[in-house]
């Protein structure tokens, strides 16, 4: 039994009854990174000695009888963008290469208090702006899946970690899909909490001190169990979550969609989570409407815009091309990005109205609908490719997309503010994960983790295939 390759619950445990030490646990990570890093690339900072120190005083402490911690001695990694004292916190930017911090990001603070063991960063996009994982610093990120393969962005390294057992679980963050996107392209599972819900604090680039829009900071991890261990330890202490009231997969109603409207959707990935629903109906889910189709459409849209304008700070002057095409009547992705510099705050504040009509629609949509299923991605984890977003292509049902169709599913939720899980639905055709995401209304992030726990019960975790072809 590889310990390194358990959820982070077993692993507790196990440090509970005394049948597994810290300094054990430790070192299995540590032996994961050792045997599939130099391939994979995840980890991109390390500091094993200070980390094993950590473990020899949560195995003393608990030899001791001292009272332990709630998740003491679990291994983590975390980041590259969320701070710990006196590590880098480089962004992917060879001009922030030497940015180390005073203190620790909010909530890494938390999960150390908590008794977590940090030991690692992981590997991240130039400016997190990316749905791959490379940088100019720390080179590329690789799927363990298949290296030829991306494992998404940009929390890439994050998902890569945790799916190879380097880590107990992972803190990412999620603006657009960076934790659910690599969650989904690697069969784990990720949550993009409720804005707000989580502090921002310490997740800013090096210079800024404001919390951005729409970005989030949420657990990435192996089973939804470890999610729900790890969420109360994670999110602000003065807000306290609705208990969910559903109890089986019968008492909940789910509305579903699983054709992109902005784009095409692969056949794979559409029957892949098809053939999940069937299992999940035939366990007494109950499916109803989705809803209207508008509401998903203008509000990714809205999105989009304030989502650039809120992330255009750190990054280059627009191309001026970029601009004029704006000023023509184009609303291609490039183009809304260079609009975003100049945004004055009366557009802001258009759009942010507008963000408010679409979040009324979505509270009157849950107020009969416990969930929306979706998919994530509209294809598999794609083949690298490091050129320009103009340039970028991914291949759906064999024909060349435009890379930003694939943001439509996870973009919904974040400028709602809703809590979304990524969820693995099963294996595609082409043996990867595929994942399916449920979203919920506004700070209902233990009801949508209740919904998954019950659904990965029934569909079972494809990282068994993963881990038994080591």
């Amino acid at each position: 039994m590889n310990v390194a390759l358990l959820s982070a619950t077993e692993q507790r445990r196990l440090l509970a009854a005394g049948e597994l030490s810290a300094v054990e646990l430790l070192d299995a990570c540590v032996a994961q990174y050792e045997r599939h890093d130099p391939a994979l690339n995840a980890i991109v900072h390390e500091e094993i000695d200070a980390a094993r120190a950590d473990a020899r005083s949560a195995d003393s402490a608990r030899t001791s009888g001292a009272a332990g911690a709630p998740l003491s001695g679990l291994p983590i990694t975390v980041k590259d963008s969320i701070d710990w004292a006196g590590r880098p916190s480089t962004w992917g930017d060879p001009c922030h290469a030497d940015h180390r911090p005073d203190e620790d990001a909010a909530v890494l603070a938390q999960l150390r208090a908590a008794g977590a063991i940090v030991w690692g960063k992981t590997n991240v996009p130039r400016h997190l702006a990316e749905w791959q994982t490379f940088n100019p610093i720390h080179g590329r990120t690789n799927n363990p899946w298949d290296v030829a393969r991306t494992p998404g962005g940009s929390s890439g390294g994050s998902a890569v970690a945790v799916a190879t057992g380097m880590a107990s679980f992972e803190v990412g963050s999620d603006i657009g899909g960076s934790i659910r996107w690599p969650a989904a392209h690697t069969g784990v599972v990720g949550l993009k909490p409720s804005f707000g819900l989580v502090s921002q604090h310490g997740h800013t680039f090096p210079g800024q001190e404001g919390a951005v829009d729409n970005n989030v900071l949420g657990p990435i991890a192996r089973t939804v169990e470890d999610l729900e261990l790890v969420l109360p330890l994670m999110h602000e202490p003065h807000i306290s979550l609705p208990e969910p009231s559903q109890t089986t997969l019968a008492d909940f109603t789910v509305g579903v969609l699983l054709d992109n409207p902005v784009g095409d959707q692969d056949v794979a990935v559409t029957e892949t989570i098809q053939a999940a629903l069937d299992q999940l109906t035939d366990a007494g889910l109950r499916l109803v409407e989705p809803p209207p189709m508008d509401v998903l459409v203008d509000g990714q849209a809205i999105g989009q815009q304030l989502g650039r304008a809120a992330a255009s700070g750190p990054n280059s002057p627009p191309p001026a091309a970029d601009l004029a095409r704006y000023d023509e009547g184009g609303r291609d992705y490039d183009a809304l990005i260079a609009h975003a510099f100049r945004m004055t705050h009366r557009e802001w504040m258009s759009l942010n109205d507008a963000r408010e009509r679409i979040r009324l629609r979505w509270r009157d949509y849950f107020r009969t609908t416990d969930l929306l299923l979706t998919p994530i991605t509209p294809t598999t984890a794609p083949p690298h490719d490091e050129r320009s977003f103009a340039e970028q292509r991914v291949i759906v049902n064999g024909v060349e997309r435009s890379v930003v169709e694939q943001w439509f599913w996870a973009g919904i939720a974040n400028v709602t503010y809703q809590p979304a899980v990524s969820l693995p639905a099963g294996l595609a055709a082409d043996g990867l994960p595929v994942g399916m995401q449920a979203v919920g209304p506004f700070m209902s992030d233990r009801t949508v983790l209740r919904f998954a726990a019950l659904a990965a019960a029934v569909l079972g975790c494809p990282l068994t295939t993963l881990h038994a072809r080591w």
